[in-house]
């Protein structure tokens, strides 16, 4: 553990001069269950309330005492006692029930951490492969600015065009080499947080590959209500219930039972001479009534309340994600229209006007302002099908999300 953060401290401290592997999502995924700090606390938890659970029937101590002195009579006698409290079974079976349900708790919240990370571990993804495509799109803009710079500095030495189209030239180009090294940064951002969420001391990058609309799991428009968010929330009113019940069997009477074994030296009620060897036996059994109740009456009342509150909190978790649902599917729908669009119509116009564009400003036809603003057009166009994709991937991680119960 010490030797991972070492090394992650190192990666965050110079950034790209360590190789990286390439990583599927899958497997980034796998990995972060297994090695993530969040993920490791989470089934201490579960073991810490497994341990827990062997402690619901606590028995009350056995209470033992002895005692000298005149107890019968003016002679000196010596008395032993042991003393039980025990308690009805259904005060036990409560505590088993209230130590199951918190136990039940520590599984789902284990497994709603795991849900948590593997949602941020794909929207990082996501990241990944959106500025993947964003630096081929800059790539090629610098490509083609650079020609044209190139082409616009040999015009201007030979007198064919002036200094405003070379220093339109140079713009364009400076502008795609800034952007080109801001990206790499937005990058190493988020190489970063994917190593963070992995933590296995190697230094993962994702893998390359198309850039593509995501698996959307459900094309329901509904929301069944079966996320992890929602379990979770049904848990905790099983817990309040638990302990309204456990609050409840402590107004339950105990009862009490006792052995006392005592000596009884001298003349008995039956005339006869007893001396301290002679030992005598009582038993007895008491009950404990709980008179004096009103504060643990109390206690009852307000764990109504709490009860009140689980219900209302999974009442407005409910409402809330069904409100999230609903407004990423309607994003979900209006994203999936414009890069069908894109797919069908603005990509093929894209790439039209930047052969138009080419052919005709090379053959005369277009001067270089006509050209720049026909090309920036075709970029645009490009740059915001990326943006959409990207937008549609992230909103499609969220619904799934919601519809998961892993």
């Amino acid at each position: 553990m010490k030797n991972n953060f070492l090394k992650i401290a190192a990666f965050l401290a110079f950034g790209f001069g360590f190789s990286q592997t390439p990583i599927s999502l899958e497997n980034a995924i796998n990995k972060a269950f297994s090695n993530n700090l969040n993920i490791k606390s989470g089934e201490l938890k579960i073991n810490y309330q497994e341990k827990l659970k062997g402690s619901a029937v606590t028995i009350d101590p056995l209470n033992i005492s002895a005692e000298v002195g005149q107890i019968n009579s003016a002679y000196t006698d010596n008395r032993f006692s042991i003393n039980q409290t025990i308690r009805l079974p259904k005060f036990y079976n409560a505590q088993k029930t209230l130590l199951l349900e918190e136990w039940k708790s520590s599984v789902l919240n284990l497994n709603l951490q795991k849900w948590q990370l593997k949602k941020e571990i794909s929207l990082v993804y996501n990241d990944l492969k959106y500025l993947d495509e964003k630096k081929k799109l800059l790539k090629k803009a610098d490509s083609i600015f650079t020609q044209y710079y190139n082409r616009a500095e040999l015009r201007l030495k030979k007198g064919e065009s002036n200094l405003l189209e070379k220093a339109t030239a140079e713009n364009l180009k400076s502008q795609a080499n800034m952007q080109l090294k801001a990206l790499e940064k937005d990058k190493e951002i988020a190489l970063q947080k994917l190593n963070y969420l992995i933590n296995d001391g190697t230094f993962y990058k994702n893998e390359k590959g198309k850039y593509e609309i995501l698996n959307f799991i459900s094309l329901s428009t509904d929301y069944a209500g079966n996320s992890l968010v929602l379990k979770q929330l049904e848990q905790e009113k099983n817990i309040q219930n638990a302990k309204l019940a456990t609050e409840k069997t402590k107004l339950i009477p105990s009862f009490n039972l006792a052995y006392n074994n005592t000596s009884m030296y001298g003349n008995g009620a039956d005339d006869k001479f007893y001396n301290h060897s002679t030992r005598f036996h009582s038993g007895m059994i008491g009950v404990g009534i709980p008179v004096f109740n009103s504060a643990q009456k109390s206690v009852i009342e307000a764990q109504k309340i709490n009860q009140q509150i689980a219900e209302n909190n999974y009442q407005l978790g409910l409402v809330n994600l069904k409100n999230q649902f609903s407004q990423y599917y309607g994003q979900f729908q209006k994203l999936n229209e414009e890069i069908d669009y894109y797919q069908k119509t603005g990509l093929n116009n894209s790439e039209s006007i930047f052969k138009t564009a080419n052919n005709q400003y090379f053959n005369g036809e277009i001067n270089y302002l006509e050209w720049t603003l026909l090309v920036t057009q075709a970029f645009d166009i490009e740059n915001k099908y990326v943006d959409k994709l990207k937008e549609l991937n992230d909103n499609i991680i969220e619904l799934n999300s919601l519809k998961s119960d892993n």
